[in-house]
């Protein structure tokens, strides 16, 4: 099957995934998968499809939000930030799947650091809404319903102890959370969850569109690596938040905090290309099924999965002085003396 060209555009395919992506923004219980339909129309047709589509979703999210806003009466704030947010992550995301290959270098970058960037953008696009400390409706809200539905649970959680329960109403009010997840949302948060966000919609994505196409020659996580020097910017960034830290200055570290857990969520993802590699490697089929089985279940538990992700992250950092997925070579070498 040939490659089509960048002019090659499917429009009955952009079209219906464009529409089962806008549909997922309004299904609440939907919403994580709105770019899935995008990602597919990248890796199955390829071409100008995944931008006519991008463009298309993005169009019709703003007809929605306009509708929405005539026939509901709904704030035009929220539905501004609103279209905002989802048009930075239909954009984003397509320039991840579909990168485009001429024009200027800045759209050519690496898969890292399209990811990277995208994410950044997201999570400026979030911003506002979370700063908006008084508005009504959106994701203040929202926010304000998960402090909430927090506070209650600890509190409940203190059982018939009366000095543990008083404590608790005092000090773990929803007003507190709330604080903390806007900190944390703004220090890296948000930043982390774009970044996820694009992470499970691209390999569903290449998932699926294989299943279509037949294909399996896409490899996705297993062949992704990080520039070398992302170290840098990942011991820069550490030095940022301390100094941010140290000498009070709120918006170094915050930026400083976001370039940090991005750093850390690259090496998450290659320190988990490594670990597909050798699992790959192996030749016992139930070893393998069994490993997978063990990486899942650790995933899911509680403190587990915390450490799992720091060796995953300290994997990725030491592939930069180790080559783990470089091939082996069983001849003897090209140079001789070598």
């Amino acid at each position: 099957m040939t490659a089509p060209r960048a002019a090659e555009i499917a429009y009955v395919p952009a079209l219906i995934c464009a529409g089962v992506s806008v549909v997922c923004i309004r299904l609440g219980f939907l919403g994580f998968f709105f770019l899935l339909p995008l990602g597919f129309a990248a890796y199955r047709y390829g071409g100008g499809t995944p931008r006519f589509c991008a463009f298309l979703a993005v169009l019709g999210n703003i007809v929605i939000s306009v509708m929405m806003r005539l026939f509901y009466g709904a704030g035009p704030g929220e539905l501004a930030w609103d279209a905002l947010y989802v048009s930075v992550m239909v954009t984003g995301f397509t320039w991840i799947a579909a990168p485009p290959e001429s024009g200027p270098r800045i759209f050519r970058l690496s898969g890292a650091s399209r990811f990277a960037l995208a994410s950044l953008l997201g999570a400026l696009s979030l911003a506002p809404m979370m700063l908006a400390g008084g508005a009504e409706g959106g994701f203040q809200t929202f926010l304000r319903a998960q402090a909430e539905m927090i506070a209650s649970l600890y509190t409940a959680s203190s059982g018939a102890d009366e000095v543990q329960r008083s404590l608790a109403e005092q000090y773990i009010t929803p007003e507190r959370i709330a604080a903390y997840i806007n900190a944390a949302a703004l220090r890296g948060g948000s930043a982390v969850s774009c970044f996820i966000l694009f992470g499970v919609s691209r390999q569903l994505a290449l998932w699926f569109s294989g299943l279509v196409r037949r294909d399996r020659s896409r490899k996705g996580l297993v062949s992704f690596h990080v520039p070398p020097a992302l170290i840098w910017v990942l011991s820069s960034a550490l030095l940022g938040v301390l100094a941010g830290m140290k000498f009070k200055v709120s918006p170094l570290e915050i930026a400083a905090w976001n370039i940090l857990a991005l750093s850390g969520m690259l090496y998450l993802v290659q320190g988990g290309g490594i670990l597909l590699f050798f699992l790959g490697r192996l030749s016992a089929l139930w070893l393998r099924l069994a490993l997978s089985l063990a990486f899942i279940m650790a995933l899911m538990s509680p403190g587990l999965n915390a450490v799992l992700a720091g060796l995953l992250i300290l994997l990725g950092i030491a592939e930069n002085w180790a080559p783990f997925r470089a091939p082996k070579s069983n001849g003897p070498s090209s140079t001789p003396g070598m």
